[in-house]
């Protein structure tokens, strides 16, 4: 008897035993194989800069110093200076390229002139660079901004592989670790890549295998929480028929939304009065009872687009600031200390982190990419960084009265 209440004692410890471990994860935070790091660039000198993102120099530095095969890049443009975080960043990249790992760049042709001081930087042993001429293919630009890590991980944002959008410019990316989500970039990449070799090569339009799309979402831990996530490009008519296009996914979490959208965009343009899908789909949310709240950068203003925002900002329940951040105090830098991030936080649960402004020619001309996030974690980290950027002392509300007046770029 006694001998039998032993091995029931232990078999039912050991039921138990398995059934915590089982349980754990629920209790100690998820484990999943992809994993997801919202990064944010902080202009020096702000408030910017949530608690709950990372910087991106120390993830990238972080991402190339891992690679062992392949490092690919594809960007808008480079300009480079030494002694900034990017100088740091392109040094450790040729310094895996000199140990064998193949990399390879893609640059917009229209950003030439930007780009040739520093494009010199970037020659060295097994680094190869090209240049796109998008507008062959859809009269756009090629404007994302992303990099592919041995196959495994990817890092997509609103940063140019500028050394401003490291320091001096608000931005904000995502880091991913997945090799489902970088078979997909990679895609993109190839097909611009080859374009860009050969503009006789249109990037054909057949099926992504295994699309990371609405349909196909996968689960992510993000800071140990529970998340799902999913990707989208642009432009809506260039892209293999299973991937989501930025246009349709933006619109349908605005359309979606029940109680509120933030967004933060550097410009916004209806191009002309016959786009309007996305101008109507915030007013119309407004007029349902959502709270549209908007930031834009004081770039945007001083021209065509005026007329178009203050419409915007007049429609019932739509709010709009303009963000002007302050120069440096070492003194004016061209080009930089701007708002340039560009995502959207619906009802605090849903969000989307993208390379492109709100403009007709993002969408539906030129390339670009966006992650689509769904999950509380994903909602108050982009709600923090929404949030100091609206109740910072550089955005003020928008002047239905004011004439705006074009801001020094250069």
């Amino acid at each position: 008897m006694a001998r039998f209440l032993y091995n029931w004692i232990i078999e039912a410890h050991m039921k138990k035993t398995i059934l915590f471990l089982l349980l754990l994860p629920l209790f100690s935070g998820v484990s999943f194989s992809d994993e997801l790091e919202i990064v944010e660039s902080a202009p020096e000198e702000t408030v910017y800069g949530s608690t709950m993102t990372s910087r991106p120099g120390p993830v990238w530095l972080e991402m190339i110093s891992k690679a062992e095969k392949s490092l690919d890049f594809e960007e808008f443009y480079v300009e480079n200076l030494e002694g900034e975080i990017l100088d740091g960043v392109i040094k450790e990249i040729k310094k895996k390229a000199e140990s064998g790992v193949k990399t390879r760049f893609v640059f917009e042709r229209v950003m030439l002139r930007a780009s040739a001081k520093s494009l010199g930087t970037l020659k060295g042993k097994n680094i190869e660079v090209r240049i796109v001429d998008f507008k062959k293919l859809s009269k756009g630009v090629q404007h994302a901004k992303f990099f592919i890590m041995d196959g495994k991980e990817v890092y997509i944002g609103s940063q140019n592989f500028d050394w401003r959008s490291l320091s001096q410019i608000h931005e904000l990316g995502v880091r991913i670790k997945s090799e489902r989500a970088a078979k997909n970039f990679l895609r993109i990449f190839e097909d611009d890549w080859a374009f860009a070799g050969d503009a006789s090569r249109k990037p054909p339009l057949s099926a992504q295998a295994e699309p990371l799309n609405s349909k196909g979402k996968a689960q992510a831990s993000l800071n140990g929480k529970e998340v799902r996530y999913y990707l989208a490009f642009s432009p809506k008519k260039n892209l293999p028929k299973n991937l989501e296009s930025e246009i349709d996914e933006l619109l349908k979490l605005i359309k979606g939304a029940k109680k509120s959208v933030k967004a933060q965009v550097m410009s916004y343009s209806m191009k002309s009065v016959k786009w309007r899908e996305l101008h109507e789909a915030l007013r119309k949310a407004g007029k349902r009872g959502v709270s549209v709240s908007l930031v834009f950068a004081d770039w945007t203003m001083g021209g065509k687009n005026d007329k178009a925002i203050k419409e915007l900002g007049s429609s019932k329940n739509v709010s709009v600031k303009i963000s002007s951040i302050p120069p440096h105090s070492r003194g004016f830098i061209p080009f930089a200390r701007v708002q340039h991030c560009k995502f959207l936080v619906a009802d605090g649960r849903k969000g989307m982190i993208s390379t492109s402004n709100w403009g007709y020619d993002y969408f539906y001309q030129s390339r670009g990419a966006a992650v689509i996030l769904e999950g509380e974690e994903a909602g108050k980290i982009l709600e923090d960084v929404f949030d100091r950027s609206w109740n910072a002392p550089y955005a003020s509300p928008l002047d239905q009265e004011k004439i705006y007046e074009k801001v020094k770029r250069e």
